[in-house]
């Protein structure tokens, strides 16, 4: 075990690294940054609610990490350009961006409005864009970077109707992460995304207190037969924040229990 040590920690280790965390404040980004923390990273727990992002930086903070909460709307270009400059001056520099803000409303195609589909488009899309144009610059001249977009399996198959916005949404963030990582190698910024299958977050939890069956439906599609969990999307980030994954980028890495498969 102590030969194995010191490489496990130069591959995955992200001690002296800074992450900003979008859409932190609950779920899958809360894990992010948790386990981002726990690495190593000082973290910027990014997300529009600035209680929650308070509430889990003062949790990473209770553990031993470190962390500083940002108020951050990826709607707003402003906000957006605002707290990428605070999270910069906070932590020096930005070294790792994980843009996991994002909404998922379920739609019929003819019920759909313009509006509802703007709003979708305007969150996931524009606001996956506009923070990573922001941490581009900041790291062109620092000569470094790791972009890492959540996106969803859903971007490549959909399995469930009434979802055409969001799964738009979430494949045109496939193509903005083949073009941005092409775009951005030579400053030696590497941009990747990760692409969950159903995650057990305490929305689903919520959801299911009121009787539906839609878990377990779930489950028996997936060859693992089971939901996946925050901490497993997190692990992944961190292969792609750390050395590990330094010889990878444009990849969409699906993280999905085999469900692409069934």
């Amino acid at each position: 075990m102590t030969t194995k040590q010191p490489l496990l920690q130069k591959l995955f280790g992200l001690d002296g690294r800074t992450a900003l965390v979008t859409g932190a404040g609950a779920g899958i980004g809360r894990e992010i940054a948790r386990l981002l923390a726990e690495a190593g990273a000082t973290v910027a727990v990014g997300a529009r609610n600035e209680a929650a992002a308070q509430g889990v930086a003062e949790a990473i903070g209770a553990a031993g990490g470190r962390a500083c909460a940002l108020r951050l709307d990826v709607d707003d270009e402003a906000s957006v350009v605002s707290a990428m400059a605070a999270a910069s001056e906070r932590l020096g520099r930005i070294d790792i961006l994980v843009n996991n803000a994002g909404i998922f409303p379920a739609g019929a195609i003819l019920s759909t409005s313009g509006a509802e589909w703007d709003a979708i488009q305007r969150t996931n899309l524009r606001g996956t864009f506009l923070c990573l144009r922001e941490a581009a610059r900041a790291m062109k001249a620092q000569g470094y970077g790791r972009i890492i977009n959540i996106s969803s399996n859903a971007s490549i198959r959909s399995s469930v109707p009434d979802r055409a916005a969001y799964n738009a949404s979430k494949a045109a963030v496939n193509r903005l992460t083949a073009d941005a990582a092409l775009e951005l190698a030579p400053y030696g910024i590497l941009v990747n995304a990760v692409l969950p299958g159903p995650i057990a977050t305490e929305k689903l939890e919520a959801f299911d207190a009121t009787g539906s069956p839609m878990r377990e439906a779930v489950a028996k599609r997936i060859p693992l037969a089971r939901w996946g969990t925050p901490e497993e999307i997190a692990a992944a980030v961190i292969y792609l924040a750390g050395r590990g994954g330094d010889f990878v980028t444009g990849q969409t890495v699906v993280v999905d229990g085999g469900a692409m498969l069934a």
